[in-house]
């Protein structure tokens, strides 16, 4: 990658899956518009995998702090991710 650093592909690769979420939603709401809900379409490009991490719980007396965390994931986050690549690699 030469000179680029490992932060901008880090921020790049976020985005992109942020990018493939969101295209993916937006395809959602249309095959539900159109009436295509429930197809194989939907079902391989829309459907979104979610990986959590069970919430913890700090309690300090006080105040109690819960930290989760959880991925979504589906097939245009990946698409998303391997654009974000190619831009980072061959830019500039």
């Amino acid at each position: 990658m030469g000179r680029k650093s490992l932060g901008i592909l880090i921020v790049a690769i976020v985005i992109g899956i942020l990018a493939g979420n969101v295209v993916g939603q937006v395809l959602a709401v249309i095959f539900d518009s159109l009436g295509l809900e429930n197809n194989v379409v939907e079902k391989v490009l829309i459907e979104s995998y979610v990986y959590k991490l069970n919430p913890v719980e700090i309690n300090l007396i006080v105040m109690t702090l819960t930290f989760g965390f959880s991925l979504s994931f589906n097939v245009l986050s990946f698409l998303g991710i391997g654009i974000a690549w190619y831009y980072v690699k061959y830019s500039y």
